[in-house]
Formats: structure tokens, sequence, C-alpha cells
């Protein structure tokens, strides 16, 4: 969402205005027929999270996996990605953020494995309807992980092979 953000989008918009407009995106993907949207964010509390849910219709199901990784390899790995300024001091307080607030941040995946590991583990999870964050459950569904995570593009290319009968929709 930060490519398609205003410069000034709090002043313009409001505050949490990006986690509104991503769940409208998701929304509108499922609107247009995909089966699942997988939405990567930080969510480093629940309150945010539950921002980002308030503006799905209410009828849309949402899992809510947060892959968890020790800090020193969030370090390493923020430190060495190409393309993206570096977060600095942010990386560690939105770590211990996110920590803090695990027990509010849906089922926590561990990240020290392959991503396809990870991946298989969230497949197992949706398969359960007991893994649903507290909404009411139509056909269509979405994944939410949070910070920090191997490369997303890993990810969504691992469930377009498991999966080659479903559409997949990254925002």
């Amino acid at each position: 969402m930060r490519h398609f953000a205003l410069e000034d989008v709090r002043t313009s918009l409001g505050l949490g205005s990006t986690y509104r407009a991503g769940a409208a995106l998701a929304a509108a993907c499922l609107a247009m027929g995909a089966i699942r949207v997988c939405f990567d964010n930080v969510f480093d509390d629940a309150e945010k999270f539950d921002l980002f849910c308030s503006a799905l219709p209410r009828e849309t199901p949402v899992f809510v996996f947060t892959l968890w990784t020790p800090i020193d390899r969030v370090i390493d790995r923020e430190a060495n990605r190409v393309g993206r300024k570096r977060m600095g001091h942010a990386v560690v307080r939105t770590y211990e953020a996110i920590e803090r607030n695990l027990h509010k941040l849906g089922r926590m995946i561990s990240n020290t494995e392959t991503p396809e590991r990870a991946a298989q583990t969230i497949m197992e999870a949706i398969a359960n309807p007991a893994n649903l964050w507290p909404r009411p459950a139509p056909e269509n569904w979405m994944i939410v992980w949070s910070f920090p995570r191997e490369p997303f593009e890993v990810f969504l290319g691992f469930l377009q092979m498991e999966f080659p009968a479903h559409r997949f929709v990254a925002r």
C-alpha cells in the first residue's frame, strides 16, 4: 500500500487510512472473484488489525497468522534486503511491540524453517474453521500475515503451485 499512499495520507485521509484502503482492495478482489486474498502487513497490535477488519464486509472470514522469527535473524534479513530503505531502530521497536502482543495477533507460526513449511502449516490451519478470526464465514476467505517474514513472493508462489485451481491475489 505504501506505493499507492499519498505523501500526507494521515492528514488527507486520517489515521489508519492505509489499513482501511488495504481492506477495501482485498474486499474488491474478493468481489471480483478471488477465492483467497493474502494480505501481507505489519500488525504490531490488535487494534490496528481491528481497524483493517472494520473496513472489510462483515461476512468476510479472516485467518490471522504472525510469522515469528528470532530477533537476530530479523535484523540480519532487514540489513540485507535489496531495494529498500533501512528501518534502523524501528526494526527492534516493531519486533518488541509484536512480541508484547503475540497473544492478540492470531496464530503464531515459527518462521525458522523453509517458506514452504510455513505455507504448509498455514494451509493446514485454514482447513480448520476453528482457526478463523472471530467473524462469520462465507465461501471466500483471506489470509493475513504479519512481519517478520520470508519474502512474500516465495509464499505466494508456493501457494499457486500447490493449489493451481485457485487464484491468489496479493496487494
